[in-house]
């Protein structure tokens, strides 16, 4: 019976253990993916929820001012000292 020659069997080798390598790389990858898939998932909840904590901020700033204009008219305030100065209309 004949034999393939060393040459023609550690040709055939090395193809296995590339397709083998190549074939571990590809799982590798996927499970990378994977990761990255739910990872921005995450942020993304993350940015639903901080936009609608942004949106419930200028609601309230919005009330403020009106209360705040109902009790001292149209005026621009000093966030620091709480000075207001009336706007000339």
């Amino acid at each position: 019976m004949p034999y393939l020659t060393p040459e023609e069997l550690k040709s055939i080798k090395d193809l296995q253990t590339q397709y083998n390598q190549t074939i571990f790389e590809l799982g590798a990858t996927e499970a990378q993916l994977i990761a990255i898939a739910q990872q921005s998932d995450k942020l993304k909840k993350s940015k639903d929820g901080l936009v609608s904590d942004l949106f419930t901020i200028e609601k309230k700033e919005s009330e403020l001012v009106t209360t705040l204009q109902e009790k001292y008219g149209a005026a621009s305030i000093d966030p620091q000292t709480g000075e207001l100065t009336p706007i000339q209309q």
